[in-house]
């Protein structure tokens, strides 16, 4: 019987065969043969001598069935980059081959060609377009290119080699991912280091000296777009820190209103050169900044109600035109919007004298001019920023809110109709007079409401830095004249402060005597003014559930106080009937009520739908006459008033007596069904109260709240007559 060790020397010849597959696995990459490399090398020859067959385009050919071919040079698929990676490779078989005339893009080279190239001759053509000779030592200055262009170079050639996956290893594979090119790479890093480089031309951040001047000079301008599309792109550009590129690309269906705040937007940026996964894309939240030359809120609506004007249906947001290219098939609209955006830019702002005299702490170390993307990453001072590295999660809610509160100029706030006012401006008025078009073309009642409210503010306010068209702001004026309202700015705007607790978003707002000074609003770092105003609106947070859970107790207590009296009753009663005492047996005392009830002979309906006479704890099926607050009219449907029946507990028989009652129980049905409704939701009853009171007026009788809900519930009818500020 053999040994273990026998058995591990019979295995041993499997080894040269996995050798084998191995060495085959190589040889893909391998050099070519013999005749290859002749024939590789008479082509080369006859390209430097000039030869007719090295100016006419060799056919592309795959080599051992790999699928490899030369790209084609063709305008309408290639991109941006793609197209500059020509150029380079042009210039390098320019430099190789060394031929009377410069390569064009349109020339096409063989697999044999490529191969020939070795990472000395990428390393001396990235030497001679640096520092101008083939040998430098540490003296030179790399005056050529920078450390980021010879990154860009080698990225570009290796686009086209055959073998673009392995390292270059024993005369084979990339040249462009060996040790000399990489070498030549890092030492222009340290001279770029030492001063002895290149200036840069990277585009610095504009600054917000800057950025405040180009909304100036752009409201300056008599046409529509200056004044207001534009200004408005580039506050969505400055609040969702994307490129122009991105800004161009959104379609019209991209906003929508918050999920959970009601006074927010929220959208989504798939259109980014870092999307590659829908995941990478989620919601992004949208608040409106103190600053109205900021507020994306104001700028959004007052520019949606006049785009939607001329044009009713259009695919994206920021342009009317479909322009599909009949080759690629690619839509090129956003692409002409942003070439027209840029030309405008530079033509109405960056051109002018006084944009170029702002000054700037770095103007002398940048020649890159400026670029109006990065400002919003310095401003929103956020780690990797908000889109152009580093995606916002899925439960980064938190992180999403802070950077856009930081990028609210002046701090976040949002839109609400003022005390007293919201009862005589309904959100119906709203959406017919101040954004008729907005509501025709969106179904979407939150971002209407949101909306609808920065734009009544906008047309009612006197400030210079607001621009609203003429025909809109009329039409709003007219209209809120005809209510006869002594207020002239119905809408104020509400400071909001973003915190968490226990990893759980919170945007609360901020009352006048709540702001600490020096808070933005935001939260993001937790340290200074804005933790003191975390910790306010927490202690007030805490107080108010105190007061709510106070409350309650004291709503449970008093339930229970009458349950139990009315079940005393009962049970003395039963005593007394079943001669319990002698003097129970002949002796009937009576309370009041018990007298009242015998005099008028009130039948009692239990639950079993037997009528029995109880002498002297009948519970009266009537209701109170002219209450005078909410309290009393919840209190008289749960527990009753005076001893009276709860009007829960009223059968259809008592409900309708006679048409008197039925009526006043049609009636007072409205609020205790609201305030039901709220109780089911996890408020108590003194918030459910408190909502009311704040959606209907403080003052209002409750005679006129159960007349403005019965009325809510025919202009709310789609979200089953219930008004945003009561679901």
């Amino acid at each position: 019987m053999p040994t273990v060790a026998a058995k591990k020397k019979a295995k041993k010849p499997k080894a040269p065969a996995r050798k084998q597959r191995q060495q085959r696995q190589r040889d893909r990459y391998s050099s070519p043969s013999n005749a290859v490399a002749a024939a590789a090398a008479d082509a080369a020859a006859a390209s430097v001598a000039g030869g007719a067959a090295a100016s006419a385009p060799a056919p592309p050919r795959n080599y051992e069935g790999d699928g490899w071919e030369y790209p084609r040079y063709d305008l309408a698929t290639l991109s941006k980059n793609e197209k500059a990676y020509f150029d380079y490779m042009c210039d390098l078989m320019t430099f190789f081959h060394k031929p009377d005339e410069p390569y064009p893009p349109t020339k096409v080279f063989t697999r044999e060609e490529l191969l020939l190239l070795t990472p000395k001759v990428v390393r001396d053509w990235m030497a001679m377009k640096t520092f101008g000779k083939l040998d430098y030592g540490p003296g030179d200055q790399s005056l050529g290119a920078r450390y980021h262009t010879l990154g860009y170079m080698k990225k570009a050639v290796s686009w086209f080699m055959p073998n673009k996956r392995p390292g270059w290893c024993d005369g084979r594979g990339n040249p462009t991912k060996s040790d000399a090119v990489n070498k030549i790479i890092a030492d222009v890093k340290v001279k770029e280091s030492r001063k002895m480089g290149a200036k840069s031309r990277v585009k610095r951040p504009l600054t917000k000296a800057e950025f405040d001047l180009e909304m100036k000079l752009m409201r300056e301008q008599p046409d529509w777009e200056s004044q207001i599309k534009f200004p408005t792109m580039s506050v969505w550009q400055f609040n969702f820190i994307g490129r122009i590129d991105d800004t161009c690309h959104h379609e019209l269906t991209d906003p929508k209103g918050h999920k959970t705040f009601s006074f927010a937007l929220q959208s989504k940026v798939r259109w980014s050169k870092n999307v590659v996964d829908e995941r990478q894309c989620p919601d992004q939240i949208i608040l409106g900044a103190d600053d109205p030359s900021w507020c994306l809120l104001l700028l959004l609506g007052i520019y949606l109600e006049s785009y939607l004007a001329a044009h009713p249906d259009p695919k994206y947001l920021f342009t009317e035109h479909v322009n599909i290219h009949p080759v690629s098939h690619v839509d090129q609209a956003p692409d002409n919007i942003k070439n027209k955006w840029r030309q405008r830019l530079k033509k109405v702002v960056w051109s002018r004298p006084e944009f170029e005299d702002v000054e700037c702490m770095d103007e002398d170390e940048n020649e890159g001019g400026r670029q109006q993307s990065k400002y919003a990453v310095v401003g929103s001072d956020c780690v990797g920023g908000r889109i152009v590295f580093q995606y916002i999660g899925l439960k980064k809610s938190f992180e999403d809110a802070s950077v856009c509160g930081s990028l609210c100029i002046g701090g976040p706030i949002k839109y609400e109709l003022k005390e007293g006012i919201d009862a005589s401006i309904p959100m119906n008025w709203i959406y017919q007079h101040v954004i008729p078009n907005i509501r025709r073309r969106f179904h979407d009642t939150r971002l209407c409401t949101v909306l609808g409210k920065a734009v009544l503010y906008a047309c009612m306010s006197e400030d210079d830095k607001i621009v609203v068209p003429n025909e809109i702001r009329q039409r709003v004026r007219t209209a809120y004249n005809q209510l006869n309202l002594e207020e002239t700015q119905p809408i104020e705007k509400i400071r909001l402060h973003i915190h968490r607790m226990n990893d759980q978003l919170f945007i609360t707002p901020i009352g006048e005597g709540q702001l600490v000074a020096g808070a933005s609003g935001g939260s993001a770092g937790m340290l200074g003014t804005e933790a003191v105003q975390t910790l306010i609106i927490r202690q007030q947070q805490y107080q108010q559930e105190t007061n709510q859970r106070f409350d309650s107790q004291a709503s449970q207590l008093y339930e229970l106080r009458n349950y139990c009296g009315c079940q005393f009753r009962r049970l003395n009663n039963n005593i007394r009937s079943f001669g319990g005492t002698i003097e129970g047996s002949f002796v009937r005392q009576r309370t009041q009520q018990m007298v009242t009830a015998t005099t008028q002979n009130e039948v009692v309906v239990r639950n079993d739908n037997q009528q029995e006479v109880e002498e002297g704890i009948v519970q009266l099926a009537e209701l109170s006459h002219n209450p005078t607050s909410l309290h009393d009219l919840w209190r008289e449907y749960r527990f009753g008033l005076n001893g009276r029946k709860p009007a829960i507990q009223f059968t259809r028989k008592e409900r309708n007596v006679s048409r008197a009652v039925a009526a006043k129980y049609y009636r007072r049905n409205y609020v205790w069904q609201t305030i039901q409704r709220l109780v089911n939701a996890g408020h108590t009853a003194e918030v459910a109260i408190e909502k009311i009171r704040r959606q209907y007026g403080y003052s209002t009788s409750p005679t006129k709240i159960m007349i403005l809900i019965q009325k809510d519930k025919a202009i709310f009818k789609d979200d089953d007559g219930i008004p945003p500020n009561l679901r």
